[in-house]
């Protein structure tokens, strides 16, 4: 453990005294997958066919202190047992740790090293360490924490930091990361936003930098933000308001590769989000959405998908998707005060693939939620042209799954 791990777990075992004191809460949350790998039609290579099972239970322990003034702390441990066989281990390895932190705990309890591709596996995150200062002109907030940007729904362009790629099941937690961040209000609905995190053991070239300024200009609400993250420099914003009963929102962001570093003209893109979302008064209610996604990352061939895994985008802004142009759509509808379906899709207009995500919840108890749903991706597999797999389309590359889930708070 480095020192500044240490200095994050020692803030986060820290119970100083004051009025409010400390409080703990957290949650427990199991899920079940039937996970079918994406196969390569015209492999010269042998695929065992059928689905592989595999479990995931996480236990989040949450501390919170309130001294009664300008003061407060939070912090939040993980502990996560992942088990599956053998042969999908090696083929998935898990991820064994996060961008944009000074430092970290080993991520691998059991076994302590080789984690990410053994079958069973204990893994532990400190996910948040930090302490917030509000006097009456701003509130500071340093340690780790979570930051995230931007309005739209499917992909958010400005949100290069600790995006969450579609299809993500749990979502609920943004992941952690170490800054330093004052937000300063300069208006009834408005505010300026900086922040520095600091990167990967203190090095300049694992850093981000950022400033945002929010405001509301009649019915609309108005963010424009730039920031530097390692290197590269961004520019962008996004706006939303209502018409007609509905939210409209569009978000966008222009990068320049290596703006601080080495110039890479050719990696420089840019990403927009644009759509709507309306209520509807349909059985409890109803929520629908629809956007359209331009990723200037990407490519218009699928025989170009391959080459985009070295560039900018993809090594250092989160980017995952390969193509240009997407249309996605999605509804949540309250069949009962208990019982929320949902589905939604991400359609890559250019190859003709698409991602389906339908999903169904019950609220069994006070506290206590069972769910279930599928990762369903459509679309051509990629085939063998000599020893080389060529895609034949992006979704066709993803794997299919089926998911239950139990999850308990406390």
């Amino acid at each position: 453990m480095n020192k500044a791990a240490a200095l994050l777990l020692c803030l986060a075992l820290a119970s100083p005294a004051g009025a409010g004191g400390p409080a703990f809460h957290g949650y427990f949350k199991s899920y079940l997958y039937s996970l079918d790998p994406a196969g390569v039609r015209n492999s010269p290579l042998p695929r065992p066919g059928g689905a592989y099972g595999v479990t995931e239970d996480k236990l989040r322990l949450k501390s919170y202190w309130d001294g009664g003034g300008t003061v407060k702390a939070e912090a939040a441990y993980e502990l996560v047992y992942t088990g599956r066989k053998t042969v999908l281990a090696r083929a998935r390895p898990l991820a064994s740790g996060y961008a944009y932190r000074v430092g970290d705990l080993g991520p691998f309890l059991s076994p302590s090293s080789g984690g990410r591709t053994a079958p069973s596996v204990l893994a532990q995150d400190l996910d948040r360490a930090f302490v917030t200062w509000s006097p009456a002109a701003f509130d500071l907030y340093a340690g780790r924490q979570p930051l995230a940007f931007g309005s739209a729904i499917t992909v958010n362009p400005t949100d290069v930091l600790a995006p969450y790629p579609y299809g993500t099941i749990d979502t609920e937690e943004r992941r952690g990361v170490d800054a330093l961040r004052v937000r300063v209000p300069t208006g009834e609905l408005a505010e300026l936003d900086a922040g520095w995190l600091p990167g990967r053991r203190w090095a300049a070239s694992e850093g981000a930098g950022f400033l945002r300024g929010k405001a509301t200009l009649g019915d609309t609400d108005l963010t424009l933000l730039t920031a530097a993250f390692r290197g590269n420099l961004l520019a962008g914003g996004d706006i939303a308001r209502h018409l007609g009963g509905a939210m409209l929102r569009a978000e966008a962001a222009q990068v320049w590769a290596g703006s601080f570093q080495r110039r890479l003209p050719a990696d420089d893109f840019f990403r927009l989000t644009a759509g709507a979302e309306y209520n509807f008064n349909l059985l409890g209610g109803t929520d629908a959405w629809l956007e359209y996604h331009f990723n200037g990352a990407g490519s218009s061939r699928t025989s170009a998908y391959p080459s985009l895994a070295g560039r900018t985008a993809y090594r250092e802004a989160g980017v995952y998707l390969l193509g240009r142009d997407y249309l996605s759509a999605g509804a949540s509808v309250q069949l009962s005060a208990l019982v929320t379906a949902a589905a939604s899709v991400l359609v890559n207009l250019g190859d003709g693939s698409f991602y389906a995500l339908p999903s169904l919840e019950w609220n069994a108890a006070e506290n206590l939620y069972l769910s279930a749903g599928a990762l369903l991706p459509s679309g051509p597999r990629a085939r063998f042209n000599g020893a080389a797999a060529v895609p034949a389309s992006e979704f066709g590359l993803y794997d299919q799954a089926f998911y239950a889930s139990f999850r308990a708070y406390f």
